[in-house]
């Protein structure tokens, strides 16, 4: 370029107004881990709950204001093995820059890898584990989205004897992860509304379903509880009706399944379930939520939802906050406040559990279950 083109270029740049060169726009994010299996046994639960993760990510980045963070989620899978969950535990603490941590999916992962996160005061919300043992560990940077077992067998007790049930009957599985502390919480709960529930647990090796049942029809009971899963009770509610048990049945969550519908629609004609998952045409604050899933993933199911439901407790959190860490995080889900999301309020006790823990109940009719009514009356449903 000679000497006279240069000026000239430079004439034409002085005659025209300034261009202001805008600086880069930060873009805040917030970095969360989610750990479940992704291969093994329990891979396609595991792909259920990062299903609804990642479906509220994606609703939730699309969304977003610009001064909003942009959320990531890095996934480690833990095959849902106690061993492998301590080692991606470790992975997931490892980036300062994840805040929160969501998982696992048993109660033997999740245990675990407790103290791995409560030495990096990283927030563990804990999506589908009930095990009342989570929480009463004393760790303070656990949080539970469903409700513990004994808090379940509680509620349901308070349904039954507002039934009108003056001897009911809980059983479970001895030795089996859940149902037994399902049914010790139904007890207690009984006993404080002054009615005098009798219990008993069937072996999990061999159960003799027959037997079982005898001695359960023995005592008169006029509504039976099953405390457990229906692979593993299903075959009592058979048993019972041939040994003359003419009351009613009423299942925990492990029955709100489609084996109960299908397996065992005429016998249990007319049981009641209870479930972790609202029913979500009589609550409005998720209609939004409800229909993008179902519009990009198909149906929602409780596991999806619970995943779903935890990205948007964190994004609440931040956003009421601003936390930037671990530390500001913890102290945003512990200090109080209710965040509404797919699955419910949550204000956190101390402990990690929910202060007011619900559950729903559903009733089998000509195989299909059908919504009856929530356990505690709150905001979230309109009944």
């Amino acid at each position: 370029m000679n000497r006279g083109t240069f000026l000239g270029a430079a004439a034409v740049i002085g005659a025209n107004p300034a261009i202001p060169i805008t600086p880069p726009i930060f873009t805040p994010t917030l970095r969360i881990a989610a750990v479940c299996p992704m291969s093994g046994e329990d891979k396609v639960v595991g792909m259920e709950l990062l299903r609804g993760i990642r479906a509220a990510i994606d609703y939730l980045n699309d969304q977003r204001a610009s001064y909003q963070s942009f959320l990531i989620c890095d996934t480690y899978d833990d095959r849902n093995v106690a061993s492998d969950a301590t080692v991606k535990s470790s992975f997931a603490v490892g980036n300062q820059q994840c805040l929160a941590v969501i998982g696992h999916l048993s109660a033997a992962a999740t245990l675990v890898a407790e103290p791995v996160y409560s030495q990096a005061t990283m927030p563990l919300i804990v999506p589908t584990v009930t095990d009342d043992r989570i929480t009463a560990l004393g760790f303070q940077n656990v949080f539970r989205l469903p409700i513990k077992d004994s808090d379940e067998g509680g509620l349901v007790a308070a349904y039954v004897i507002a039934a009108g049930a003056k001897a009911p009957y809980v059983v479970s599985v001895d030795g089996v992860g859940y149902g037994p502390a399902v049914a010790a919480g139904f007890v207690r709960r009984a006993a404080a509304l002054r009615v005098n529930a009798n219990a008993s647990a069937i072996p999990a090796e061999k159960p003799d379903y027959a037997a079982a049942a005898g001695a359960i029809v023995a005592r008169l009971p006029d509504f039976v509880v099953l405390a457990g899963n229906v692979e593993d009770l299903g075959p009592l509610l058979s048993a019972l009706r041939a040994s003359g048990f003419t009351g009613r049945f009423i299942g925990t969550q492990g029955f709100f399944d489609a084996q109960t519908a299908s397996a065992y629609a005429k016998v249990a004609d007319g049981m009641v379930v209870s479930s972790a998952a609202p029913y979500y045409p009589l609550a409005p604050s998720t209609t939004m939520d409800v229909r993008e899933y179902v519009t990009h993933n198909g149906p929602l199911t409780p596991v999806a939802a619970y995943g779903y439901a935890a990205v948007q407790l964190l994004t609440l959190a931040q956003q009421r906050t601003g936390a930037t860490s671990r530390i500001q995080m913890l102290r945003a889900l512990a200090n109080g406040g209710s965040y509404t999301t797919l699955t419910g309020l949550y204000t956190f006790s101390p402990t990690g559990d929910v202060v007011d823990p619900n559950c729903y109940f559903y009733v089998l009719k000509d195989g299909k279950f059908s919504y009856e009514r929530q356990a505690r009356r709150t905001g979230f449903m309109l009944r």
